[in-house]
């Protein structure tokens, strides 16, 4: 209880420029370490995936076009999937089930069916904005030859 915790502020200004000086220092050198740490690491280069990860496989990962086969085996009895038919060659082939591709694909199919209504929703009040601006153009149009008509009149007698 009799300790004393009390705080006093440095006596010297030139002794907190330097304290504040130490700790912007300090912290200049825990960014560019951050940033060392971040810009040393290379990215590893891979071979350009097929586009197989959602929906129906298009090409197979050694190039060649995948094609549907029926799996016998007890467990998935005739059940669809897509394969390649140089899966016996020992490399990595594409390989995914037909029906989980199908539901990948057609999840897609709506989510670009949405876009496409939401753009031609927004293309559809753009139009309307424009025929409108139209309309107000074109009254302002009609008062201005109906004025310069009457101007033409009126200055010709």
């Amino acid at each position: 209880m009799g300790q004393d915790y009390s705080y006093t502020q440095p006596s010297s200004s030139s002794e907190e420029l330097y304290i504040t000086s130490l700790i912007v220092a300090e912290g200049e050198h825990y960014a560019n370490e951050v940033e060392s740490n971040f810009t040393i690491s290379q990215e590893d280069q891979y071979a350009a995936a097929p586009e197989a990860d959602e929906g129906i496989p298009r090409t197979c990962y050694c190039g060649s076009e995948p094609v549907v086969k029926t799996s016998y085996t007890p467990k998935n009895p005739y059940r669809r999937y897509f394969s390649c038919n140089n899966v016996d060659d020992g490399e990595c082939h594409i390989w995914k089930w037909w029906d989980v591709a199908m539901q990948e694909e057609l999840r897609e199919t709506q989510i670009q069916l949405r876009m496409l209504k939401d753009q031609f929703f927004e293309s559809d009040q753009k139009v309307a904005k424009l025929e409108k601006i139209l309309r107000v153009l074109s009254k302002k149009t009609a008062v201005v030859k109906y004025r310069f008509a009457r101007e033409f009149v009126y200055c010709s007698w």
